[in-house]
């Protein structure tokens, strides 16, 4: 009897909620890659990615129009609340407002393949200089920045073969990564990397090599990674990187 109270409480629709979101970020990651249209993609194929890495982590694009993702979502069966609540749009005084616009937009998926939120990097002639180069999914029930390292769903096999993990700072040195073989990459997404994301690596692997840019910034934040690391009881190296390549120029030199 008491279980059965406490189901019809918080705990099965608080399991309702969660199962509405995973459903409306994955109905909106189709969206999303049904619109990458042929600037976006030659300009990924500029920066050495290809087709096939494009299609296995569902890049896509948000168009300029304002609420272009909500409508959609609403034609789905979703609600105002839902969509605000997954992180994809804020209200309005003409209702619902697309978080994203004018951007390419890689899902960021939790350990299980499921995605939880986006990261979308500015693009096309519309995009408003003033904008930030990558925007993030604010912090919802699903995505926490703190837990969620972009990449390791897929990495986890080759972490636990290769008995090591690489991080890297953004997408595209994450995608490069992979293409070129290093399938044992994962990266943070718009968040320092956190003793959570360390017990996360732990699971498969005690050691942990930090491919960070090696400009000012990057050596700062790969010393913030390190000390991380190491509270979260995983071997430390960090790559010395040659001056001015990130970890994608490098792999395409």
């Amino acid at each position: 009897g008491v279980e059965l109270v406490y189901e019809r409480g918080g705990g099965k629709e608080e399991k309702d909620e969660r199962e509405r979101l995973f459903e409306l970020l994955e109905t909106a990651t189709i969206f999303y890659s049904s619109r990458l249209e042929e600037s976006a993609k030659k300009y990924l194929k500029e920066r050495g990615v290809k087709v096939e890495t494009i299609k296995a982590f569902r890049l896509g694009w948000a168009g300029d129009a304002w609420s272009e993702a909500s409508e959609y979502l609403r034609e789905k069966k979703f609600t105002d609340k839902e969509i605000v609540d997954a992180g994809l749009a804020k209200g309005g005084e003409r209702g619902l407002i697309d978080k994203f616009r004018n951007r390419i937009m890689f899902p960021i998926a939790d350990s299980a393949g499921r995605v939880v939120g986006f990261s979308g990097r500015i693009f096309g002639e519309h995009a408003s200089p003033e904008a930030p180069k990558y925007l993030n999914s604010p912090e919802t029930p699903l995505f926490r920045k703190s837990r969620i390292l972009y990449g390791f769903d897929k990495a986890k096999q080759a972490i636990r073969k290769n008995k090591c993990a690489i991080l890297v700072e953004g997408q595209m040195d994450l995608l490069a990564s992979h293409q070129a073989g290093w399938a044992n990459t994962v990266a943070v997404s718009g968040t320092a990397f956190t003793p959570e994301h360390a017990a996360q690596l732990r699971r498969m692997t005690d050691n942990l090599v930090i491919a960070l840019d090696p400009d000012e910034a990057g050596i700062k934040a790969a010393a913030r990674a390190a000390r991380a690391a190491l509270r979260g009881a995983l071997n430390v190296k960090v790559a010395e990187l040659p001056a001015g390549l990130d970890p994608a120029d490098l792999i395409r030199k």
